[in-house]
């Protein structure tokens, strides 16, 4: 089934990108394309919690509560680069089978993101805890993810197609 960008008109519609059938049979998601602009948000959101850590902790002399270590490298910083980058890609799996299975997927996206964060943004104030860091970590929580929902919904933008009956 040949497609085009929403807001092309057919005369404009030169490539057929692969899609994904989504909800609406009558639209389709750039499936290359979406995945492209999902590992460029797992990097933006990987570089924030490298500037992050390294700004807040080295530059400026504070401490900010250290994320699970997960791939054991002993080092916090790395935790925060894995932490985003894995937040990032959990996003866009979700954003992904949201647009294959959802009615207005965009808004349900918004609110598993903002839900997400802000629990992950209280995740430092848990059991004992010094002020300061928890409130850094909380802020570079929600950096994290509103440059995560920010990139990804504007990929998703970019990469719904409406299909055209040809």
């Amino acid at each position: 089934m040949p497609t085009q960008a929403v807001g092309q008109t057919p005369d404009e519609a030169h490539v057929q990108p692969v899609t994904s059938g989504t909800e609406d049979p009558r639209l389709g998601l750039e499936v290359g394309r979406f995945w492209a602009g999902a590992l460029a948000t797992m990097l933006v959101a990987a570089l924030i919690g490298l500037a992050a850590d390294f700004i807040l902790e080295e530059v400026l002399n504070l401490e900010v509560q250290a994320q699970a270590d997960l791939f054991g490298t002993g080092s916090d910083m790395l935790a925060w680069v894995v932490a985003g980058a894995l937040f990032a890609l959990v996003a866009a799996i979700v954003l992904y089978l949201l647009v294959m299975s959802t009615p207005r997927p965009r808004s349900f996206f918004g609110w598993v993101v903002a839900l997400a964060t802000v629990i992950l943004a209280m995740v430092p104030f848990a059991g004992e805890f010094d002020i300061v860091p928890a409130i850094l970590a909380a802020i570079v929580w929600v950096v994290i993810g509103c440059a995560v929902w920010s990139l990804l919904t504007g990929t998703l933008s970019r990469t719904v197609v409406r299909r055209t009956t040809a």
